[in-house]
């Protein structure tokens, strides 16, 4: 079948690797065969309509936060995916492009975790709980989603030819014989990532304010680990590390209340008896607009401003108190 395919391999990643290494019997023919090939890979461009099915992908998650991943070394993951090589690599099945698996953001973010203790409640509402038969509990899902991250399609093209170096093939290969200076290298050919390759990651959930705190804990500590542990394989030679842009952190309802007391502290402070009917008219048109829970600390001020000055009985003052409740 492969001798039927055309002589060059397509712009699609996946399936230039899958269909197009060349059969040869020679081993020296062979690791030529597959370098070639991937330095067709290296060259190719992002395919025209991966842009469009980012833009749609981007859309449908527009209630998730988003972060912008970098990669600052080569990235290598999906390394043990089937391939016609000795190494893998996590390439998008219809896009030909790279992509960073949600399950492997997950496993990464859960080292994170696990290094900044967390406690099992913080951690059940970042990864769920399996079922636990002593409290007859059949367990729960994760209050978050983890998707898989997207590759920018404004990079540049992000495969580059890499090389792994066994120094001693026959002791790896099956232990015929002790390692020594008289074995023959074996460099092996595989595809990575390129560092500069910028990619999306989303991390969704159910609305609400609560949530979206929720969404940033999560965020923060995966920034941690891509900048710090690294993504994927070979970490400890230096692939798999990020750097990372968050957008900023939403305010908790608690610092939303202080900002907007500290907007009007010095107008509330200038209410006495002759402006107050005025004021408390003025206040209530503009912090009917706010949640309750926002307004409430400002609307606590007023009122005490109010009782300064003896005015409990007055009818605005009553209103004034209904909106607080």
């Amino acid at each position: 079948m492969r001798s039927r395919l055309p002589h060059d391999p397509p712009a699609h990643a996946g399936l230039a690797l899958q269909r197009y290494l060349r059969l040869e019997d020679d081993q020296e023919a062979r690791n030529q065969a597959v370098r070639k090939l991937l330095e067709r890979i290296q060259d190719n461009p992002i395919p025209p309509v991966y842009k469009q099915a980012f833009d749609r992908w981007k859309a449908a998650l527009s209630e998730a936060l988003l972060l912008e991943a970098t990669t600052l070394t080569p990235l290598a993951i999906g390394l043990g995916n089937p391939s016609p090589l000795e190494n893998g690599l996590a390439i998008h099945h219809t896009y030909g492009v790279p992509y960073l698996p949600g399950s492997a953001l997950k496993g990464l973010l859960r080292r994170a975790a696990d290094r900044f203790g967390l406690d099992p409640q913080a951690q059940a509402v970042l990864f769920g709980e399996g079922p636990n038969p002593q409290k007859k509990s059949p367990g729960q899902a994760a209050y978050l989603v983890y998707w898989d991250g997207w590759l920018d399609p404004q990079s540049k093209w992000p495969f580059q030819k890499d090389v792994i170096t066994v120094h001693h093939p026959r002791y790896y290969g099956g232990g015929a014989g002790w390692p020594s200076d008289f074995d023959d290298p074996n460099p092996v050919a595989f595809l990575s990532v390129r560092p500069g390759t910028r990619f999306w990651i989303a991390i969704g959930s159910s609305p609400g304010q609560e949530a979206a705190q929720w969404r940033y804990t999560a965020a923060e500590l995966l920034r941690w680990g891509l900048e710090h542990l690294g993504l994927g394989g070979k970490t400890n030679a230096g692939y798999g590390y990020f750097e990372v842009s968050l957008p900023p952190k939403p305010l908790s309802e608690a610092e939303l209340a202080e900002e907007l007391y500290q907007t009007y502290k010095r107008r509330i402070e200038g209410i006495n008896g002759r402006n107050a009917r005025g004021e408390v008219s003025w206040f209530m048109q503009e912090l009917r607009q706010h949640p309750p829970e926002v307004r409430r600390k400002t609307l606590e001020a007023i009122l005490r401003r109010l009782e300064n000055f003896g005015l409990q009985r007055e009818r605005y003052y009553q209103s004034l108190k209904d909106l607080l409740s």
